[in-house]
């Protein structure tokens, strides 16, 4: 296959062929630029986005967390109370049985004095 002959350029023509590409390719680059900057506020907006919402989720933990710490003193105390109230129905417990051994030791005694009584 032959290849047809390219006439020489002039001065001119070369002139405007090494300014021209400049241009063409600063235009050509210009849609790449845009795309760029617009992905760029894209992903800004979106990390602004998502930081707002991790503001209200945090806050929300932050109440959780406090909810839960007096949750929990809240039944520390109610522990406490509980047993410090069986504390005491044990002690009345063993009250009860020393009063009721001293009640039948009592009624011992009171049957032995009346059974004395009528020997006089």
């Amino acid at each position: 296959m032959r290849w047809p002959r390219t006439r020489p350029s002039t001065t001119r023509e070369l002139l405007r062929a090494e300014h021209q590409p400049r241009a063409q390719v600063a235009r050509s680059y210009r849609p790449l630029l845009w795309a760029a900057l617009a992905l760029a506020v894209a992903f800004a907006a979106l990390h602004f986005w998502r930081g707002a919402q991790q503001d209200g989720v945090q806050q929300r933990i932050d109440e959780l967390q406090a909810g839960n710490a007096a949750l929990a003193a809240d039944l520390q105390r109610q522990r406490l109370l509980a047993a410090e109230a069986q504390a005491t129905r044990e002690q009345l417990e063993r009250r009860i049985e020393q009063m009721s051994g001293e009640l039948k030791k009592l009624k011992t005694d009171l049957a032995f004095y009346r059974q004395q009584k009528p020997a006089k």
